[in-house]
């Protein structure tokens, strides 16, 4: 006899300041007291998987949540890179507990390759030792030549990434490298319900601007000035520049603040007025720009569609959890799973030419791997952010 409720999974994607934190909450209550599903939000944005990047990062506050569960936010610390086969490890058992508590996982994100890499499955058991050959027969200096290799080896993958984006590149020929480049990602054994969130790039561009002052407002400065005290950020961007691992240093809405500094010569706790003025230039223009390539991903997403809002995205929802179980047809079911990535974007600030909501991506953990993800509820557990006078020792 069919189960009356199938197995879902909902992806809410859409650009910085499309209005996704809204939505999805909006859609998850209406899960939740409609449908009778407890629904939980894996949050698929590159950024804000780090600790201490609350404000740039615009990650969403317990208020904004409702008493809907979070998971996949501050999973580490962003002393070093967080890579996608770890997000993606970690964000499957997160779902694998929601499915078996008969829950619907909601992915929200602004970063395709996130979002991609969990509707489709994606298993490389062997990227990781592929990833890190690329880096080191490709620094990032020569970005150019590893993405003349991609098109060579895989054109599909190529023609979906910027060739300034070094990230993506790396990953895509990993990907390329380490499995069989025929087998395509089988799809998840769930009900899909893939849908796309967009507003005139003119609204987004305001909206941006007036996302990044109103950080300002609520402390970003402050919040910068806690992580260099915390990490001592700007001693190491001065010292390895782009290949400093620190995440602050490659998030957009923070990376400026430092890029400013050094350029004049000063701690960015003394940049004037007019300095200051600069560094909002500077992220507002990246970020924006950011933008149009994450809307040019959204046609990229299998099977999307178009909402206007919570009501349109909840109908969706509705109809494919009438539409009955789904039969496995060669994807793999849930469990543990291997991860890794092929091609797209992160929204890290490494090409210099975007940003995250007004931040962004991933990193390593405090004094080693990257730390388990707390799921958050509102008014919950997020480890609150250290005051001036308790600020732990610097790590490198």
């Amino acid at each position: 006899m069919p189960d009356a409720k199938p197995r879902l999974l909902v992806a809410l994607y859409g650009p910085t300041s499309a209005g996704k934190t809204k939505v999805s909450i909006d859609l998850c209550l209406r899960i939740r007291d409609e449908l009778g599903l407890e629904p939980m939000v894996v949050s698929a944005d590159s950024r804000q998987v780090y600790r201490y990047m609350d404000i740039g990062t615009s990650k969403t506050t317990p208020e904004e949540m409702r008493g809907v569960p979070h998971t996949m936010i501050d999973v580490t610390e962003p002393v070093r890179k967080l890579e996608l086969e770890t997000f993606v490890a970690e964000a499957w058992r997160h779902m694998d507990e929601c499915w078996s508590a008969g829950g619907v996982p909601v992915v929200v994100g602004g970063t395709s390759v996130y979002v991609r890499s969990l509707l489709e499955g994606w298993e490389v058991d062997a990227v990781a030792e592929a990833r890190n050959a690329v880096r080191r027969d490709f620094p990032r200096s020569m970005a150019a030549d590893a993405y003349d290799v991609l098109a060579r080896l895989d054109p599909k993958a190529a023609s979906k990434i910027h060739a300034n984006n070094y990230d993506a590149i790396v990953n895509a020929l990993a990907h390329a490298m380490g499995n069989d480049p025929d087998r395509a990602g089988s799809s998840v054994v769930a009900r899909q319900v893939v849908l796309g969130v967009d507003r005139p790039a003119a609204d987004i561009d305001r909206r941006v601007a007036e996302t990044y002052d109103d950080q300002v407002r609520r402390g970003l400065r402050d919040e910068i000035l806690d992580l260099e005290e915390r990490y001592d950020v700007q001693a190491q961007y001065r010292r390895l520049g782009q290949k400093a691992p620190n995440q602050v240093v490659h998030t957009h809405g923070y990376t400026e603040w430092f890029d400013v500094g050094l350029e004049h010569g000063k701690p960015v706790e003394n940049l004037s007025s007019a300095e200051l003025d600069e560094v909002r230039g500077r992220v507002v223009e990246r970020i924006q720009t950011h933008t149009r390539r994450q809307r040019s991903a959204i046609p990229k997403l299998a099977g999307v569609k178009m909402v206007r809002g919570a009501r349109d995205a909840f109908d969706l929802v509705a109809a494919a959890a009438a539409a009955g179980p789904v039969r496995s047809n060669g994807g793999r079911p849930g469990g543990a799973r291997s991860s890794g990535g092929r091609s797209g974007g992160d929204r890290s600030g490494g090409d210099r030419s975007g940003g995250s909501r007004t931040g962004g991506s991933s990193s390593g953990g405090g004094s080693g791997g990257a730390g388990r993800s707390r799921k958050i509820v509102a008014g919950g557990n997020r480890q609150p952010r250290q005051g001036k006078s308790k600020r732990p020792p610097k790590r490198g």
